[in-house]
């Protein structure tokens, strides 16, 4: 009996030690390599217990890695695992499936590939599931008429839901815009700055509530290039080599000559014209429709740039 007692002591030891590896994780994960390392061989050998045994009462997730036999241990959170044990067995592979597939989702056909389950099975699952939130549906940017499936505790991944630029799965262009004219202000007033300046600039406003990461960032300004309404200034110093590339706002530059478009160069009575005179400079038609087209600034403005 002493012997059966200090086996189930030594259990529940490396039981702890193994949950609270998971729980040191950010993602609540572990591998098979991390626990091999972190226990003994007699330790190592109780763990197919314990696994076995927080299996059978659904408190955490196995992960099998495509083509390998390396296998990945989730912590799962009690109320979550209270709710699993109420699932039918179709409804728990499906929920596998589902959570399987991370935050870039999975699509029904693949679920149902997966699973090999009747469709009329599946949807009645996909159901219980959304209805006790265990799973919700997604849309993708590239596929707006199809529906995908994840956890519903995880949010999807950008190449999913477009990123910050994209508002119910369409490109908010007006927002985009706001962020040029903001970027665009900012580099102004600094006369130059890099990209992690505009970044860091644009979090102390709080224009928006999802975070802006250096490459969305980037890919504005980048468009901002693009439109010639910034230059980009590479480092040639060496001891600016790591500062990276640093944008100040661009000259304005023009196809037209309007200097060379006044009509006092081409009018067939300028030698008659004169200040006071019959032809005059004062009452000349076509000189005032030259002075009243748009002619840009020479030096950008706020007004021209906004």
């Amino acid at each position: 009996r002493h012997t059966r007692d200090r086996a189930m002591s030594s259990r529940e030891s490396v039981k702890e030690r193994f949950v609270a590896m998971m729980q040191a994780n950010a993602e609540g994960l572990v591998s098979n390599d991390e626990l091999r390392a972190k226990f003994r061989d007699e330790e190592f050998e109780q763990l197919p217990a314990v696994i076995n045994e927080m299996l059978s009462v659904n408190r955490i997730i196995v992960y099998s890695e495509a083509g390998t036999e390396r296998l990945t241990y989730k912590l799962r959170a009690e109320d979550e695992a209270a709710k699993v044990s109420e699932l039918t067995a179709e409804q728990v592979l499906v929920w596998t499936v589902v959570t399987n597939a991370g935050n870039k989702g999975v699509w029904l056909r693949d679920i149902k590939n997966q699973t090999s389950l009747q469709q009329q099975t599946l949807n009645k699952a996909l159901k219980v599931l959304e209805t006790r939130k265990l799973v919700k549906t997604v849309k993708s940017v590239q596929q707006k008429t199809k529906k995908l499936y994840m956890a519903y505790e995880l949010e999807p991944t950008r190449e999913v839901s477009g990123g910050p630029w994209y508002t119910d799965q369409e490109f908010d262009h007006e927002f985009v815009e706001a962020i040029k004219k903001l970027i665009m202000n900012f580099i102004g007033e600094k006369s130059i700055a890099t990209i992690e300046d505009v970044a860091e600039a644009l979090s102390r406003l709080g224009v928006t509530q999802v975070k802006l990461e250096l490459d969305d960032v980037r890919l504005v300004v980048d468009s901002l290039v693009c439109d010639l309404k910034l230059e980009e200034v590479k480092a040639f110093q060496r001891s600016d080599s790591n500062k990276g590339s640093r944008y100040k706002l661009a000259r304005l530059s023009t196809d037209h000559n309007f200097l060379t478009q006044v009509p006092c160069g081409t009018c067939p009575v300028r030698r008659s014209c004169a200040p006071g005179g019959l032809i005059s400079p004062t009452n000349c038609i076509y000189l005032d429709k030259w002075l009243a087209a748009d002619i840009p600034d020479i030096k950008p403005t706020a007004a021209d740039l906004f």
